[in-house]
């Protein structure tokens, strides 16, 4: 399942980031479920900018007014997104030689605990869409589900899926998979709908992968219950997650495509140390009855409790981080991901006397936030300046490799009270 917030964490290699030559030209979005352009605007996110690589800038979150689908307007076209996932995936896990966290792993089985039961049996020929290192395939695989294959459009996912688990990984973007029509039962989307822009051209051609009874689940964020979930304010609407569903816009996108629901049901998953996000699970499959869409109104509403309760905890960082600007002291930023550069935009941090931001994704490494660089945790021991650590995710994470991996001296600052 793919996560918002990599990237942050600690003990990567230094080493040069790949160039890369993004033009990404805001387009205005239909709604992907009932085709309409009328739209409500819920909220302006804005980030700030890496020197290359960049994928956005910002956007509106909007409602439909007419479905009360929910998603990001204002953003590239799909191709942009296509180039960005191939060259800057943050989901290969790097810097941990491929393994996922106890996090992780304990979400993959909370998914193969969902998924089992809708298999039809161990010869099910199963693919996964954006399968990352191929971890939840495996525990399928160790569940005696043996025909488990991956796509991704990441090549160093897919090398690192077969170097771990010995998972076959085809290398191609969702809306040109090169597979025959009809040869997969089961199909596994794990945190990826809301990472993409031309939802209908995907299904569509998904739906042309399925055999005759074949099936797909979903795993995506909850848009609806966000305000349930504790992560940093407004973190929900990161760069790359794009749209925002609840059960009933979930349901109506599969119904817009000729599937019917076999199962859904909410949960929270935990993402990382006291962090939690409010998931939907759902299976569907290939129906010949056509369904009338049902009005969600449910998510656009969850929306607009998550802004007022994000904006209340963003008053306080907004004023430890203009203290900080206000004292001129030198800093170090521990983060270049969602959470610094909605900061750089949103608040005084981009007035903040700042030497150099610390990243542990090599993506990152080498390039540079308004001009500022964005080096690697091993070279933090030139520095003196204190650190101050622009996650909530993974800001335990980060103190620990500052004080006990690298052994640094360095006062860290941190944003959030985790208790």
């Amino acid at each position: 399942m793919r996560s918002s917030q990599k990237g942050q964490g600690a003990g990567a290699r230094d080493e040069g980031a790949i160039e890369m030559s993004l033009t990404p030209c805001p387009a205005v979005r239909s709604c992907a479920v009932c085709g309409s352009t009328h739209k409500l605007r819920v909220f302006r996110q804005s980030f700030g900018a890496i020197s290359s690589g960049c994928l956005l800038t910002g956007y509106d979150v909007v409602a439909c007014a007419d479905c009360g689908f929910c998603f990001a307007d204002g953003i590239p076209e799909q191709a942009v997104f296509d180039e960005y996932y191939a060259e800057m995936s943050k989901y290969e896990h790097q810097e941990s030689g491929g393994h996922e966290s106890t996090y992780d792993l304990a979400r993959f089985r909370q998914m193969t605990a969902f998924i089992e039961p809708l298999l039809p049996g161990p010869e099910a020929r199963i693919l996964e869409i954006g399968c990352a290192t191929g971890r939840l395939l495996a525990l399928l695989k160790d569940r005696g589900f043996t025909r488990v294959t991956g796509v991704d459009p990441s090549p160093s996912c897919a090398a690192t899926a077969e170097r771990l688990y010995g998972i076959q990984v085809t290398t191609a973007k969702i809306s040109a998979i090169p597979f025959a029509a009809g040869t997969v039962d089961f199909i596994v989307l794990a945190g990826v709908l809301e990472h993409i822009r031309d939802l209908a051209t995907a299904l569509d051609e998904l739906v042309r992968l399925l055999s005759p009874a074949g099936r797909i689940y979903v795993c995506v964020p909850d848009a609806s219950r966000f305000a349930q979930g504790e992560d940093a304010p407004f973190q929900e609407f990161s760069v790359e997650h794009i749209n925002f569903f609840g059960p009933v816009s979930m349901k109506n996108l599969m119904r817009s495509r000729g599937l019917s629901e076999l199962a859904c049901r909410q949960e929270m998953m935990q993402v990382s140390f006291r962090t939690t996000t409010p998931v939907i699970h759902a299976a569907f499959q290939a129906s010949a009855a056509g369904a009338p869409l049902v009005a969600d109104g449910e998510t656009a509403s969850g929306l607009h409790a998550y802004v007022a309760q994000s904006g209340k905890a963003d008053d306080r960082i907004q004023q430890t981080v203009s203290a900080i600007a206000a004292g001129g002291e030198p800093i170090l930023v521990w983060g270049a991901g969602m959470h610094t550069l909605r900061l750089m935009q949103t608040s005084r941090l981009k007035d903040a006397k700042i030497v150099a931001f610390i990243d542990s994704n090599p993506h990152y490494q080498g390039k540079a936030i308004d001009r500022i660089p964005i080096i690697a945790p091993g070279r933090v021991r030139d520095h003196a300046e204190p650190i101050m650590i622009s996650s909530r995710v993974y800001q335990e994470e980060i103190a620990r490799a500052a004080r006990e991996d690298l052994k640094l001296p360095n006062r860290l600052i941190r944003l959030y009270d985790m208790g």
